[in-house]
């Protein structure tokens, strides 16, 4: 810190800390916890929030010597619990630094190719040896390796400026330096070669390739990227070298190869000038990633003038551009984990190596975007949550978002509300595309169309669309259509109703088949249609279905997002739904739905046998009048349930809405989505979906679809180890199924409420439960529900002190499902057997279990059994006298756990990191572990509460 000149130390270590992080997160509130979690992480002591009130209280010592105590103005400011560091952003290196350097790239964009080098050698004197030297902490361990990122990044452009300007003699020199100190970043080298190169250094430009290529093989394995091979071959062939002042830098760059994903610019775009020039702006002068979020109602232009942006910047962007719709309107939004897949797809990485989970497929996407340029464009968000992930973590790429709500979480985005056009714009549009002989000729009716569509840029398209499509339809004629009340739904009441009758409009120029397939496809709660679904809905052959879908989307009332999948803008499928239940007879509406329910059924059915092949379905499975998918194996079966889920869910949620629909189709549709609660993979809003089920069949007297119902929505909750909330659903679905005389729903109820006895010690009715559980799955012949009966049975006999009966059980459950080939429940049978043998004695059979049974749930893919694992393991560690290896696996566990918001893990982890701690003598950190343990487990109402809380009073 400088005051002037003149150095002004700081003082500890800790309190240089909480200054950078203030300092980096400049003008932007900070909360105290943020603070406490960025200076010391994990090791926070009991005392820091009191050290950090003194840490504050001395840097305003240091900031405002001068300040009089009744002063208006504060550079640190208490903002709620934190504090808020108001300095000018010229008053802080960084930011200086980042202005210049967005300067010298703008200089280079353009040509001026001294004037960027000079801007980057100013930028670079700001730089004072290593940042954050010397200060503690996770916050300041993660900016010095971003921090040093943006300064490489700033050298490299510096010499590509000086060998554009024919400096290659003086950059040899530095850039041998930097190669040696970073032999891995390929740039470097690239600059190297280029600058031997052009110094008339052949041989010694295609040396330094040897080299890097021979180092990267011997200590990474790896080839080196297709700059430097490119490079190579280049100067083998002694082919055109770059011209001094070359505007685009020393490499360019392979646009061939990166995706273009954008969609097609609007060939009449007309007006949103400054909020075009903002826009731009912020992409060109992204500090890490631009996040530019334009919002707006609906059919304002948000995705014309996003795409507009998106195409006039893609120069600026020479490694590609994405693009995805994220259907944040929908009921049922775009998941960011399958908008990751494509992206990943597109990227390079081939499909069977798209990882399976979120986490790991948004770290290999940053990871790929790393040390590329690319223009994400991420149309329709539905909140900050929902794209998270899909940003990247490195400069040089940028983000253009859109959103019907303004994205005020995004820190650091430059938002754009946008308007209806204003008349003058309005009018270009709509001469643009009809032409101006039309316009002139009819200037009251122009105003009177521009006026009734809101000056909303889609209704003016809709409409001038038509007039075009139709040359016997006059400005004044569509004007008079517009004025009709009865066509305008509803005389234009609400925002976006003007869209509504422009798509009345559209459909006029339908025949009765297109009008029948544009209402009933609608219809279902669902974000995309296949061919097949669209099958289902419209009773066609699907060659036939796929030409009606493809002639809507000819005329611009469908859109094809691939290969046979499909789907409506958010206002069109209202549009379309809100004309099919006012015109369509409900018997026919009833039948498309019923058709939609019978084959999703069917698929998943399928689904559900082919991931547990040696259960029996528990559900009572009418004669279907319509085959499903087919699935080759497990793997493909819980890959397409994890793609279907949210469709599936919102299918059942509308179905049980409508009292013309089957219960229990619509039960036994919920049940075929178990296998991804037995993975723990949770989709999102099962619960609310087996809750409405439940209260409908209860309201119809409907006992087997209520019992299925409560089943699923006791299941949902145990796997969040919510046990005693689970219990009341579970428990009336076993009266139910006694009553109904139901074997096979209820010995998968009474599995699953025993297993809850289990974790709630209640062990004599967790023994009777599986027992009977047990009995039904022998003479039921389900070798998947005696596997799984032993396997918990055995821990039940094991505390009930019957150790010898628990392991010969839990052996039992090994051996059945191994015979079998059941991949889950093998993983399943191992893990109870582990926990029997830790308790008697039998410590390496023990572990030797846990890691099989690790290694099997990796390969389904389950990050939530994964982390259940790795806990059992620290147990297992802690229980053998050997803490550090449990505090590992704990941590792991714990991560894995907080990443994905699983509280009962999570508890586990942390008691055992607790353990491990105070087995090493530890006791502050096993203290703050054990407190954080005994909170969860007591908000989840669990016994472990109790443990937890005498080993704190032992303490």
């Amino acid at each position: 810190m400088y005051d002037g000149s003149a150095a002004v130390p700081v003082g500890a270590p800790q309190l240089q800390a909480v200054l950078a992080v203030l300092l980096l997160r400049a003008r932007t509130p900070v909360s105290a916890w943020e603070l406490i979690a960025a200076v010391w992480g994990d090791a926070a002591p009991p005392g820091a929030m009191g050290s950090l009130r003194t840490h504050a209280f001395t840097l305003r010592r240091l900031l405002e010597p001068d300040r009089a105590p009744r002063a208006a103005a504060r550079t640190l400011l208490t903002t709620g619990d934190g504090y808020t560091l108001r300095v000018a952003p010229e008053d802080v290196d960084l930011s200086a630094f980042e202005l210049r350097t967005a300067e010298a790239r703008r200089a280079r964009a353009v040509g001026r190719i001294e004037r960027a080098r000079s801007l980057f050698v100013s930028a670079l004197d700001l730089w004072r040896g290593r940042p954050l030297a010397g200060v503690p902490g996770p916050y300041a361990e993660a900016q010095r390796t971003h921090l040093e990122e943006l300064r490489l990044s700033a050298v490299e452009a510096r010499w590509e400026a000086e060998i554009a300007l024919g400096g290659n003699g003086s950059a040899i020199g530095p850039l041998r330096v930097l190669a040696a100190e970073h032999p891995w970043r390929e740039r470097v080298h690239e600059l190297l070669m280029t600058a031997l190169h052009h110094a008339g250094r052949q041989a010694d430009a295609l040396d330094v390739h040897a080299q890097v290529r021979r180092a990267l093989a011997d200590e990474l394995g790896i080839r080196p990227g297709p700059g430097l091979d490119r490079l190579q071959q280049r100067i083998l062939t002694d082919g055109p070298r770059w011209q001094t002042g070359d505007a685009a830098g020393l490499r360019a760059p392979d646009r061939s190869c990166g995706p273009t994903q954008l969609p097609q610019d609007v060939a009449d775009f007309t007006g949103r000038n400054d909020e075009a020039d903002r826009l731009c702006a912020a992409l060109d002068q992204s500090r890490i990633v631009a996040l530019s979020a334009i919002s707006g109602m609906g059919g304002i232009g948000k995705t014309a003038l996003a795409v507009h942006v998106a195409r006039r910047m893609r120069h600026r962007f020479p490694d590609g551009q994405l693009y995805a719709d994220l259907r944040g309107t929908d009921p049922r939004p775009a998941e960011p984990m399958e908008v990751l897949g494509r992206f990943l797809r597109v990227l390079g990485v081939r499909a069977g190596h798209v990882p399976r989970l979120p986490e790991e497929r948004a770290a290999l996407y940053r990871s790929l975007l790393a040390t590329r340029q690319v223009l994400v464009v991420l149309d329709n968000a539905r909140d900050p949550a929902q794209v998270r992930d899909l940003l990247p973590g490195a400069p040089g790429s940028a983000v253009l978002l859109t959103s019907r709500s303004r994205l005020v979480g995004l820190t650091g985005a430059t938002l754009v509300d946008l308007r209806p056009m204003a008349r003058p714009e309005a009018l270009e549009l709509l001469t643009r595309i009809v032409g101006e002989e039309s316009v002139s000729a009819e200037p009251e009716a122009a105003a009177e169309v521009l006026d009734t569509c809101g000056h909303l840029p889609l209704a003016i398209r809709i409409v001038a669309s038509r007039l075009v499509a139709r040359p016997d339809h006059t400005l004044a004629r569509t004007a008079a259509l517009l004025a009709d009340e009865r066509r305008r739904l509803g005389a234009l009441r609400a925002q976006d109703t003007a869209v509504e009758t422009t798509f009345r409009l559209g459909m006029e120029l339908l025949d009765a088949e297109h009008v029948r397939a544009f209402r009933l496809l609608a219809l279902p709660e669902m974000p995309e249609l296949g061919v097949p679904v669209a099958a289902a809905l419209l009773a066609r052959p699907e060659r036939e279905a796929e030409e009606l879908c493809e002639s809507l989307v000819d005329l611009s009332l469908l859109e094809s997002v691939a290969p046979g999948r499909y789907r409506y803008h958010d206002l069109l499928r209202l549009f379309a739904r809100q004309t099919a239940y006012a015109e369509v007879p409900p018997h026919e509406r009833t039948a498309a739905l019923t058709r939609l329910l019978e084959f999703s059924l069917a698929t998943a059915l399928g689904a559900h046998r082919a991931s547990l092949p040696d259960d029996v379905f528990p559900g009572h499975v009418a004669a279907l009048r319509c085959e499903g998918l087919d699935f080759t194996g497990p793997q493909e079966a819980v890959a397409w349930l994890l793609a279907e889920q949210t469709s599936l869910l919102g299918l059942v949620e509308q179905a049980v809405g409508d009292a013309s629909l089957s219960l229990t189709v619509c039960a036994d549709l919920l049940l075929a989505a178990d296998p991804l609660g037995r993975l723990g993979a949770q989709p999102y809003g099962i619960e609310r979906a087996a809750r409405t089920l439940a209260e409908a069949a209860r309201a119809a007297g409907h006992r087997t679809a209520e019992a299925r119902a409560l089943y699923m929505l006791g299941s949902s909750v145990q796997h969040r180890f919510a046990m005693r909330l689970g219990a009341p659903s579970l428990d009336r679905a076993i009266e139910l199924c006694r009553e109904a005389g139901d074997r096979t729903l209820l010995a998968h109820v009474l599995i699953t409420r025993g297993g809850g006895a289990l974790a709630l010690r209640d062990f004599t009715a967790a023994h009777t439960m599986l027992a009977e559980a047990l009995t039904h799955g022998r003479a039921l012949a389900s070798r998947g529900i005696e596997a799984y009966a032993l396997g918990f049975l055995g821990l039940a006999l094991l505390a009930t002190g019957r150790p010898e009966e628990a392991l010969a059980h839990c052996r039992e459950a090994v051996a059945v499902t191994t015979a079998n080939g059941d991949v889950a429940g093998r993983a399943n049978a191992l893990h109870n057997l582990a926990q029997v043998c830790l308790r008697t004695g039998r410590t390496a059979e023990s572990l030797d279990s846990l890691h099989e049974s690790l290694r099997l749930w990796r390969e389904t893919g389950s990050r939530f059994r994964e982390g259940l694992l790795l806990g059992a393991i620290a147990e297992a560690h802690n229980l053998s006298g050997r803490p550090v290896e449990a505090a590992e696996h704990a941590t792991r566990a714990r991560d894995i756990a907080e990443a994905r918001g699983d509280a009962g893990i999570l508890a586990r982890a942390l008691a055992q990191l607790g353990h491990a701690h105070r087995a090493q003598g530890d006791t502050d950190r096993a203290q703050e572990h054990y407190r954080r343990a005994h909170g969860v487990f007591r908000e989840l109402g669990l016994p472990d509460a109790d443990d937890i809380a005498r080993h704190l009073r032992e303490l």
